[in-house]
Protein backbone atom coordinates (compact mmCIF):
# COMPACT_ATOMS: atom_id res chain seq x y z
CA UNK A 1 0.00 0.00 0.00
CA UNK A 2 3.02 2.43 0.80
CA UNK A 3 4.45 1.44 -2.57
CA UNK A 4 1.70 2.14 -4.30
CA UNK A 5 1.04 5.58 -2.30
CA UNK A 6 4.93 6.34 -3.68
CA UNK A 7 4.31 5.71 -7.07
CA UNK A 8 1.21 7.66 -7.21
CA UNK A 9 2.56 10.65 -5.28
CA UNK A 10 6.13 10.37 -7.67
CA UNK A 11 3.58 10.71 -10.77
CA UNK A 12 1.91 13.61 -9.56
CA UNK A 13 5.29 15.20 -8.94
CA UNK A 14 6.10 14.29 -12.71
CA UNK A 15 2.84 15.55 -14.06
CA UNK A 16 3.38 18.41 -12.47
CA UNK A 17 7.33 19.16 -13.94
CA UNK A 18 5.77 19.61 -17.64
CA UNK A 19 5.30 15.94 -18.76
CA UNK A 20 1.08 16.88 -19.66
CA UNK A 21 -0.79 19.85 -20.15
CA UNK A 22 -1.00 22.20 -17.60
CA UNK A 23 -4.88 23.16 -16.15
CA UNK A 24 -5.47 27.28 -16.58
CA UNK A 25 -4.56 28.50 -13.23
CA UNK A 26 -1.62 26.23 -13.15
CA UNK A 27 -0.13 27.31 -16.37
CA UNK A 28 -1.10 30.91 -14.91
CA UNK A 29 0.85 30.76 -12.10
CA UNK A 30 4.20 29.09 -14.07
CA UNK A 31 3.97 31.83 -16.51
CA UNK A 32 3.34 34.92 -14.42
CA UNK A 33 6.36 33.15 -12.46
CA UNK A 34 8.66 33.21 -15.19
CA UNK A 35 7.72 36.86 -16.67
CA UNK A 36 8.29 37.85 -12.36
CA UNK A 37 11.88 36.38 -12.41
CA UNK A 38 12.51 38.61 -15.86
CA UNK A 39 11.50 41.39 -14.65
CA UNK A 40 13.23 41.50 -11.19
CA UNK A 41 16.28 40.93 -13.17
CA UNK A 42 15.37 43.26 -16.21
CA UNK A 43 14.58 46.02 -13.39
CA UNK A 44 17.70 45.90 -12.20
CA UNK A 45 19.22 47.45 -15.20
CA UNK A 46 19.63 51.17 -16.26
CA UNK A 47 17.92 52.57 -19.18
CA UNK A 48 20.12 53.40 -21.88
CA UNK A 49 20.86 57.20 -22.58
CA UNK A 50 23.49 56.60 -25.39
CA UNK A 51 24.23 54.15 -28.64
CA UNK A 52 26.79 52.37 -26.44
CA UNK A 53 24.08 52.20 -23.64
CA UNK A 54 21.42 51.19 -25.91
CA UNK A 55 23.81 48.15 -26.91
CA UNK A 56 24.79 46.93 -23.39
CA UNK A 57 21.06 47.03 -22.73
CA UNK A 58 19.91 45.37 -25.38
CA UNK A 59 23.34 42.49 -25.16
CA UNK A 60 22.20 42.22 -21.52
CA UNK A 61 18.29 42.09 -21.93
CA UNK A 62 18.17 39.79 -24.84
CA UNK A 63 19.55 36.72 -23.61
CA UNK A 64 17.14 36.96 -20.08
CA UNK A 65 14.51 37.49 -22.50
CA UNK A 66 14.92 34.70 -25.07
CA UNK A 67 15.77 32.80 -21.84
CA UNK A 68 12.15 33.56 -20.49
CA UNK A 69 10.76 32.91 -23.70
CA UNK A 70 11.80 29.29 -23.74
CA UNK A 71 10.97 28.46 -20.64
CA UNK A 72 7.65 29.49 -21.86
CA UNK A 73 7.39 27.84 -24.90
CA UNK A 74 8.04 24.78 -22.75
CA UNK A 75 4.56 24.79 -20.70
CA UNK A 76 1.81 23.03 -21.84
CA UNK A 77 -1.26 25.28 -21.69
CA UNK A 78 -4.47 23.32 -21.70
CA UNK A 79 -5.93 23.01 -25.43
CA UNK A 80 -8.48 25.96 -25.01
CA UNK A 81 -5.67 28.24 -24.29
CA UNK A 82 -3.62 27.11 -27.00
CA UNK A 83 -4.65 29.96 -29.57
CA UNK A 84 -4.45 32.57 -26.89
CA UNK A 85 -0.97 31.36 -25.91
CA UNK A 86 0.35 31.20 -29.22
CA UNK A 87 -0.84 34.63 -30.59
CA UNK A 88 0.88 35.48 -26.64
CA UNK A 89 4.07 33.52 -27.86
CA UNK A 90 4.44 35.32 -30.90
CA UNK A 91 3.92 38.16 -29.90
CA UNK A 92 6.77 37.45 -27.71
CA UNK A 93 8.79 36.90 -30.58
CA UNK A 94 8.01 40.44 -32.11
CA UNK A 95 9.81 41.84 -29.13
CA UNK A 96 12.84 40.25 -29.56
CA UNK A 97 13.29 40.84 -33.57
CA UNK A 98 12.64 44.39 -32.04
CA UNK A 99 15.76 44.71 -29.49
CA UNK A 100 17.59 43.29 -32.59
CA UNK A 101 16.58 46.09 -34.15
CA UNK A 102 17.07 48.70 -31.54
CA UNK A 103 20.45 47.04 -31.16
CA UNK A 104 21.52 47.28 -35.07
CA UNK A 105 20.06 50.77 -34.72
CA UNK A 106 22.64 51.43 -31.85
CA UNK A 107 25.38 50.27 -33.83
CA UNK A 108 25.03 52.07 -36.44
CA UNK A 109 24.61 55.04 -34.39
CA UNK A 110 21.56 56.14 -36.57
CA UNK A 111 19.52 58.28 -34.04
CA UNK A 112 16.31 58.05 -36.33
CA UNK A 113 16.60 54.45 -37.17
CA UNK A 114 17.24 54.06 -33.35
CA UNK A 115 14.03 56.52 -32.25
CA UNK A 116 12.25 54.36 -34.63
CA UNK A 117 13.13 50.55 -32.86
CA UNK A 118 12.42 52.47 -29.76
CA UNK A 119 9.47 53.13 -31.10
CA UNK A 120 8.66 49.51 -32.80
CA UNK A 121 9.93 47.75 -29.32
CA UNK A 122 7.50 49.38 -26.77
CA UNK A 123 4.77 48.81 -29.51
CA UNK A 124 5.63 45.40 -30.33
CA UNK A 125 6.27 45.05 -25.99
CA UNK A 126 2.42 46.68 -25.47
CA UNK A 127 0.84 43.98 -28.15
CA UNK A 128 2.67 41.21 -25.77
CA UNK A 129 1.29 42.40 -22.67
CA UNK A 130 -2.13 43.04 -24.35
CA UNK A 131 -1.98 38.83 -25.49
CA UNK A 132 -0.70 37.78 -22.20
CA UNK A 133 -4.01 39.50 -20.88
CA UNK A 134 -5.87 37.93 -22.89
CA UNK A 135 -4.68 34.36 -21.86
CA UNK A 136 -5.54 35.76 -18.15
CA UNK A 137 -2.04 36.48 -17.20
CA UNK A 138 -1.44 39.09 -14.66
CA UNK A 139 2.49 39.76 -14.16
CA UNK A 140 2.83 38.97 -18.20
CA UNK A 141 0.76 41.38 -18.73
CA UNK A 142 1.92 44.13 -16.50
CA UNK A 143 4.32 47.08 -18.10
Amino acid sequence: MRRGAALAGAALLLAGCGGGRLSHGAFVRRADAVCSAYADTVSLLTRPRSFAAVQSYVERTLPLYLSALDRLQALKPPRRDEPAVRTWLAADRKVVTALRNLRAAALRHDLAATNDASNALQAASLAARRAAGDVGLEVCATP
